[in-house]
């Protein structure tokens, strides 16, 4: 199918609005933060899961390559269309749809920005600990595709530990419900464990129910310089092994440290040759 009746036959399914053949949209949504992109034919713009399901009974009827893309700031490649075929776009299922402090669980849409999500928990006093480093610009989608983690995720674990339930369209629309709001549950095949990190090639996800804590009361950060990178790798193993757990616990080494002062100036960066950063919570 050459791109032009493609576009027709899902502004038909879909909606006109819903659908982009521009050249600009295209080269959007041909590449993310890698290097290498590649065009679609099309990009859908999803707006509920019945868009999803129609677009995929679609192009599995009509053999139609078709690459998931949540905010597209990854950085492996994992939203280019390399076959061509449709972008299916969910960036505007951006929705909370429920935030339930009794059940200790956020219901959200996956085009939700991961640190808007954050923020919204923790004015009620809750805590959705994943934390990757573009997390005011990556999707709780693009998370569960990735399996994202963070700083955080010394003490917290990745996205994986924070994922009770999912709704996902799978190849030919068929949709499947996994999981639940139960914050325990032993039975049964792992098919959540199964869909988080599988990028996007077992299906698509249109529904996220997120696990959420109590928002920890207190916080700090601790740092410092190091003559060596060896010396500072000393220090991690001297706080683990004093019994303490970092929420987060980074180092920077000397080259780390050295781009960082030619970017943003030697005066804002300590000197030395490693740097250890540490978070502590509780």
């Amino acid at each position: 199918m050459d791109p032009s009746q493609l576009i027709e036959s899902l502004t038909a399914l879909i909606g006109a609005d819903k659908v982009s053949g521009e050249g600009s949209d295209i080269q959007e949504h041909s590449i993310d933060k890698w290097l290498v992109g590649h065009p679609p034919d099309a990009v859908v713009f999803a707006e509920t899961a019945e868009d999803v399901i129609a677009v995929m009974k679609f192009s599995h009827e009509e053999g139609i390559p078709v690459t998931t893309r949540g905010s597209g700031v990854g950085y492996v490649g994992g939203a280019v269309p390399v076959r061509g075929g449709i972008v299916l776009s969910v960036a505007r299922m951006n929705s909370i749809k429920e935030i339930n402090i009794e059940d200790g669980v956020a219901v959200v849409g996956p085009g939700l920005i991961t640190g808007t999500l954050q923020d919204a928990v923790r004015e009620l006093g809750w805590f959705y600990p994943p934390d990757p480093a573009s997390l005011r610009e990556c999707s709780i989608g693009g998370n569960v595709a990735t399996n994202a983690g963070g700083p955080r995720c010394l003490k917290y674990g990745v996205t994986r530990n924070y994922v009770l339930g999912l709704e996902v369209v799978l190849a030919d629309g068929t949709v499947a419900r996994l999981g639940g709001r139960c914050h325990k549950n032993k039975t049964g095949f792992d098919l959540i464990g199964m869909f988080v990190g599988s990028e996007g090639l077992l299906g698509v996800v249109t529904e996220v129910t997120c696990r959420l804590i109590p928002y920890p009361p207190a916080r700090a950060m601790v740092s410092a310089t190091f003559e060596s990178f060896a010396d500072a790798a000393l220090a991690v193993q001297a706080v683990l092994g004093a019994g303490f757990l970092p929420a987060a616990l980074e180092i920077a080494d000397k080259f780390t440290l050295s781009a960082a002062r030619d970017h943003v100036g030697s005066e804002m960066i300590p000197q030395g040759e490693a740097f250890l950063l540490v978070e502590l919570d509780g």
